[in-house]
């Protein structure tokens, strides 16, 4: 069929619709209602509206502070007798650095999309807005989860054999795993160095793996993986916890798991979009994150070099902040509290610095486990309120705002849910330290050397490229650093079920 053709088979088309026999719908006589453009983003960001983001007095690669440790055990005995000099105090000085790193998300608007939208909407304003939401997004999960150094390599996975509730038959298996921090499970930046395992199944076709490795301090999340032979790897899921059951073997990818599974994660791996992680058993494989500036989590995880540069734990001072690990077991109920809250963080954290943490920050998903758990027991006081109906139109359910620090002495702690925490992992945050001449303003700080600002690029073009123009081309930037100058008085409560 030649041009000719078409076209004129076209318009003999349009002719015949035109000759319809009365006007119907189909004739498309009609006007459109053109409603309100809408934006259906969510955008709550409670970590970053609480951060406190103070401007640099000065340039510097860092933002440089000196902290005098805690050296009470340190400290000689003080009494010393008559007619003897008391014996000298020990002082323990440290000076800490942030690095200052640049973050933020660029918009285009071309001129056709302007005369498209002609009387209707301006393309440049409603541009501008959605990079905001997003910047205000993406600056809640870095100031959480950001992490400039390499998470430690696991160990090699335990491999546990059951002979029901799998497919997996008579095989040699093997079983990989790497490591996330919050970037990497927000944004794929990549994972640990991997590890791996093998199990011989000698009988049987419905055998099961139970693979548990130790927690890896700092990390949220965990990519496991799938050998027959131990070098050909392929993707099997992700868990936020460091276990997970494989009953089948595979020699293809899986897909990522449901967003219920793990709710919000990144569906962009090393910066592809819709692809899986990778396993890499020989180096880092992206854990570490040179364009991060080092978030809270980072800050109650990794060690301090001699610099006072946060650096993979093991491989520097000791992080002075509580961390413990549930290695997938839940929550319990002891005494009305939550057992584990009470004795890893409020009990830890009493013994350590003598003071309880401000909040206890959860995911939506611990948040609503320890509401279930609280109010679920026996033991739990059920108000039921009504209404002027009565009895007919009960309020059911409710919500554990506050837990009970006992260790401290009975100070209540609220429970707050921030959406850049991933499940699996609670923090206690103290904005407060009642030390002594502590001289913190602000514990928890985005040091900025330029905050949030837009800048605005003349119209630009790319030959050959949709959306290559014209075009305006802009940025919404902010430079700083985070900071955390009392890491001691709080915690991290990892892999919870």
């Amino acid at each position: 069929m030649n041009a000719m053709q078409e076209v004129t088979e076209e318009t003999l088309d349009a002719i015949t619709k035109a000759q319809s026999t009365g006007i119907l719908t189909g004739t498309g006589v009609y006007s459109y209602d053109l409603s309100d453009l809408v934006s259906l983003i969510p955008v709550v960001t409670p970590f970053r509206d609480h951060v406190s983001r103070k401007a640099s007095p000065d340039g510097n690669p860092y933002a440089v502070w000196r902290a005098f440790m805690n050296a009470t055990n340190s400290q000689p005995d003080p009494a010393m007798g008559f007619d003897y000099a008391a014996n000298e105090t020990v002082f323990n000085e440290q000076d800490f650095q942030a690095r200052y790193k640049p973050t933020g998300l660029a918009g285009l608007v071309t001129q056709d999309a302007y005369d498209l939208a002609k009387g209707y909407g301006d393309p440049y304003a409603i541009a501008t807005f959605q990079v905001l939401n997003q910047v205000l997004i993406g600056d809640d999960r870095k100031l959480l989860g950001g992490q400039s150094f390499a998470l430690a390599r696991p160990a090699a996975p335990t491999l546990t054999q059951a002979s029901s509730g799998g497919t997996i038959g008579t095989t040699t298996a093997y079983v990989g795993v790497a490591a996330r921090t919050g970037s990497g499970y927000y944004y794929g930046s990549g994972n640990s160095r991997g590890n791996s395992a093998s199990t011989t199944f000698g009988s049987g076709t419905t055998n099961k793996i139970t693979a548990t490795v130790a927690s890896v301090r700092g990390a949220v999340a965990y990519d496991w993986f799938y050998s027959a032979n131990g070098s050909t790897w392929y993707y099997y899921t992700t868990t936020t916890t460091n276990t997970v059951t494989i009953t089948a073997t595979i020699s293809a990818n899986n897909a990522l798991p449901a967003a219920s599974v793990t709710p919000d994660m990144s569906t962009s791996w090393l910066g592809t979009a819709n692809t899986v992680p990778t396993i890499n058993t020989a180096a880092d494989n992206g854990s570490a994150n040179a364009n991060d500036y080092d978030g809270f989590l980072a800050s109650l995880t990794g060690d301090y070099n001699g610099s006072g540069q946060w650096v993979q734990p093991g491989t520097g001072t000791a992080n002075p902040s509580v961390n413990a690990s549930l290695d997938g077991a839940t929550l319990t109920l002891d005494g009305g509290s939550v057992a584990e809250i009470e004795n890893y963080l409020f009990l830890a954290l009493w013994q350590a610095v003598k003071c309880s943490p401000t909040a206890i920050m959860v995911n939506a998903v611990q948040a609503q486990k320890i509401a279930n758990l609280v109010l679920g027991s026996a033991g739990a006081t059920t108000f039921l309120n009504t209404d002027s109906s009565g009895r007919i139109n009960v309020t059911a359910g409710g919500r554990v705002g506050e837990i009970v620090n006992a260790p401290a002495g009975g100070v209540t702690v609220p429970i707050e849910v921030h959406v850049s925490v991933p499940p699996g992992t609670i923090l206690a945050r103290t904005d407060r330290v009642p030390f002594p001449q502590a001289n913190i303003s602000s514990v928890l700080e985005y040091r900025s050397l330029r905050d949030t600002a837009q800048f605005d690029y003349g119209t630009g073009r790319v030959a050959n490229t949709a959306g290559g123009g014209p075009r305006k081309e802009f940025e919404i930037r902010s430079v700083g650093a985070f900071l955390n100058r009392a890491p001691v008085a709080m915690g991290s409560l990892q892999n919870v079920g």
